[in-house]
């Protein structure tokens, strides 16, 4: 039987020309790996806004002080900052921004939510810095494209081990067409090889949310520090802490990075341990015209549940 356990999280958005936090809530996460003895960091996008930048950020994750391997998809702002998808991939040491490792006696797939259709469906990738945004852009499309939804197909469908896949954004409540297909493909693989897929990490949304759709478990993780994020500014930090990060006042923040450890057996059987923290400073969503839902993912909340699965009928 394989089992591999994970150190989850996402949305970490490291810029401090806009974010107060820093890089120590990264220590955090990755002595919390150490501690639990996870074999895998995974990293759901909007990791950093300028993950090109050298001052260490990015290869303190990738070049872990433990040597813990990784697995990370990216997010849209990862995409902002950055001249050219190119760069990002030299950046992350990958050649595409949707492939797999085989790792543990699983295969982590990562997939690449940074698509778009304009107007006439011609099929674009997200823009880097300066780039522009074409006739018909929409920052919410979050589509794979054709070519990528077949290379996944392919891709579960060779695979020799259960497949763990990861992407920025959460599909299993979506009406988008691109999402229903990689739905469609994730339960056609299942029908034919009982637990080729397991889960599915996303984040984006900045909200606690687990399902089971199919027997393929959705684990859309929560943001690590930031809460609600609203385009007016709340102003009820004190100054000295939203001085020099021109967004701090426009969210809620938590007080400690949330991560979560999620051990995975190839037989459906996963845990997931969560946590919880507190606001920074108590301001909370509620305190600036809150709580927002967010497309059915539920209301902003400081923490990751804790939870048991037993898919696929399994039951120890």
């Amino acid at each position: 039987m394989s089992k591999v356990k994970l150190c989850v999280f996402s949305d970490y958005h490291y810029c401090p020309a806009l974010y107060p936090q820093d890089q120590s809530g990264l220590d955090t996460i990755i002595e919390r790996a150490h501690t639990a003895d996870a074999d895998v960091i995974l990293e759901c996008g909007d990791f950093a806004a300028e993950a090109t930048k050298n001052d260490g950020f990015l290869q303190k994750l990738l070049n872990n002080k433990y040597g813990i391997k990784t697995a990370f998809c990216y997010g849209n702002h990862e995409l902002e900052q950055v001249d050219s998808l190119e760069l990002l991939n030299k950046a992350y040491g990958v050649d595409n921004s949707y492939f797999y490792k085989d790792m543990f006696g699983f295969r982590f797939i990562t997939v690449d939510t940074n698509f778009w259709y304009d107007d006439d469906g011609t099929l674009y990738h997200y823009p880097g810095r300066d780039v522009g945004s074409p006739k018909g852009w929409d920052y919410d499309d979050n589509a794979f494209g054709k070519e990528q939804l077949e290379w996944i197909a392919k891709t579960i469908d060779e695979s020799p081990y259960p497949c763990i896949l990861l992407g920025h954004t959460p599909v299993d409540l979506s009406d988008k067409p691109d999402h229903k297909e990689f739905l469609k493909i994730i339960k056609a693989a299942n029908e034919k090889n009982r637990g080729r897929v397991l889960i599915y990490f996303s984040g984006d949304k900045h909200r606690n949310h687990i399902a089971v759709v199919d027997d393929v478990l959705h684990f859309n993780i929560n943001a690590t520090y930031n809460g609600e994020w609203r385009p007016t500014k709340h102003n009820l930090f004190p100054k000295e802490f939203t001085e020099g990060h021109a967004m701090a006042a426009n969210c809620s923040i938590f007080k400690d990075p949330l991560s979560a450890i999620v051990t995975v057996e190839d037989d459906g059987h996963i845990k997931i341990e969560g946590m919880e923290t507190d606001y920074m400073y108590g301001v909370a969503p509620e305190m600036y015209g809150g709580p927002f839902q967010c497309d059915g993912y539920g209301i902003c909340e400081p923490r990751i549940s804790s939870g048991e699965f037993f898919l696929n009928n399994n039951k120890k």
